[in-house]
Order: C-alpha cells, then structure tokens, then sequence
C-alpha cells in the first residue's frame, strides 16, 4: 500500500512538472478589466467581446463606463486592460499623443466612421458655414472630454459661430434629436457612424468646407502596457472581431431595440453564431499538456 501511495504521488509531481510554463500562466491570469463610454458602439463592442470572452474561452471579464480622460489614463496606469473604442487618425490622436508610450495601440475594429455636426434631413441647412445666419440655437453635444466634442469647439472657432455647445450624455442628446424630429423642429448635434440614430431617422452630415472634422476615421483597440504578451489569445480574437458596416448596423439596431442593450447583443450572438465563431475558433481555454 505505502509504495502505491509512493507511486502515485511521484506521478502527481511529474505530471505537475509537465505542464508548460505558457499554460501555468494561461490558467493564472484569467480575468479581463475592459473600459467603454456611454457611446452606443463602445457599450456594443465591449458587452460583444466581453460575453465571448466569458462563454468562448474562459475568462472573467469586469466592465466600467466612465469618460475618455478617465479610460486613457486608466489603461496607461495599468489599472485596466481594454478599450475597443478609439477613433483615429483624428478625434483620439491628443489622448494617443499623451498616453503613447504607456498604451499599446491594438488592430482594427471597424471602418469607415465618421464624426461631424448632424441635422435632420428636413433642416434648409448644408454646410456649417451656413449655420450662422440660419441656426442661433444651441449644438446638442455629449461627454464634454470626447474627442468629437473638441473638434467641434474647435470647428465653433473656426466658423466664428455663436452657438452654445450643450455637453449631455448621449441618451440626452439622442432624446432631444427625437423630440426635434417629432416637431419637426431644427436642432443640430454632434454625431458619429456608426450610430442606430442614423437607420431610425433621415439625418445627414454638414459639409465642412474648412475641414475640421475628418472625412474618414477607422476604430481601433488599445491596451495596458504588457497585455498583448500577457493574454496572446484575447490579442488573436480581438484582431479577429472586425465588424462589417452591415454587422454593425444591425448589432446597434438590435441593441437598441431591446429594454437591456447587453440582452440586445446576445441577440444578435445568436443570430450570427457563424461570425462570432470564427473569431473564437481554437481560442478556447487552454488544457493542461502532459509532455
């Protein structure tokens, strides 16, 4: 019996001693800190990833909504790990700039977007030159710290206009948009693509002649420092999780249907488990390897 039991414990050792340093670290390091904003594609993108991440390869992921000043120097101190949201060449470039050396800049998450000042198709207004004689009233924004939000205090400048810029939370902004467009009232506002307000109601860009917002921007994750060696299968599945306009639209749609936006995304999951799986393919928890 005592040799048995020696045996058997000498097996347990070795068999401990067999599993590869990549898979002892693998099974260590299994939860993920993932930061977004009130914006609909950043609360799309993040309860996507995060509810893949969970139910496809194993991991515990927290979420936190907080600003963009709060997220880049959050990130760059190592206190989280993720953001899926950044605009560039252009509304995020200052934060990129700052934080550069401290964030690692990730792959592609979706193009073509776009940020600009937005009307309701009804409006006798084309470009925003245009705005200073026909529109004194206010421009509807968001978060103050967004990125949108200094381009266009940079675009007031430029254009002389005299407008107030309102600072609300997108789910104000959005409310008020409703509210004009069932008046039929004028009312311009800070707004982007991809965004669910742009299938639900007939709104278009302002032309820009002096070109202060870019034309074409593209959205990109990015990440502490050390991440991207730390959790090498989250970097392979957030490369592959590039979203098509078309994927987009109907994932913004089907979560902006629904009472719970996160109810909203395993929705559209369901509907596109063919997707979703090629982003997960092989990336599921590792097991332990005998050698």
């Amino acid at each position: 019996m005592k040799s048995s039991m020696v045996k058997l414990l000498v097996f347990t050792l070795l068999l401990g001693s067999c599993v590869s340093p990549s898979d002892r670290a693998v099974s260590e390091q299994r939860e993920i800190k993932m930061l977004y904003t009130d914006w609909s594609e950043s609360i799309a993108m993040t309860y996507l990833a995060s509810v893949l991440l969970e139910r496809d390869m194993g991991f515990k992921v927290t979420t936190r909504m907080t600003d963009v000043d709060d997220i880049f120097n959050t990130i760059a101190s190592g206190e989280a790990d993720v953001f899926l949201d950044v605009w560039l060449p252009a509304t995020h470039s200052e934060y990129i700039d700052l934080y550069g050396d401290r964030i690692e800049l990730l792959g592609l998450n979706y193009e073509p977007a776009r940020t600009g000042l937005v009307v309701p198709d009804y409006m006798g207004v084309d470009n925003i030159e245009q705005l200073r004689e026909y529109y004194q009233g206010p421009i509807v924004g968001i978060d103050t710290t967004a990125g949108i939000m200094r381009v266009t205090r940079e675009a007031l400048d430029v254009y002389n206009l005299p407008n107030e810029l309102l600072g609300l939370s997108e789910e104000q902004m959005t409310e008020r948009l409703r509210t004009a467009v069932q008046r039929q009232e004028d009312i311009v506002i800070t707004g982007w693509e991809p965004h669910w307000i742009f299938f639900r109601y007939d709104l278009r860009f302002l032309e820009d002649p002096q070109m202060i917002y870019m034309a074409e921007e593209q959205i990109y994750s990015i990440a502490r420092t050390g991440f991207a060696e730390e959790f090498v299968h989250v970097i392979t599945f957030l490369n592959r999780m590039v979203l098509t306009e078309r994927q987009m639209k109907s994932l913004l749609f089907e979560m902006h249907l629904s009472p719970d936006p996160l109810e909203g995304v395993k929705r559209w999951i369901q509907s596109n488990e063919f997707v979703v799986n090629q982003w997960t393919r092989g990336l599921g928890p590792e097991r332990e390897k005998i050698m």
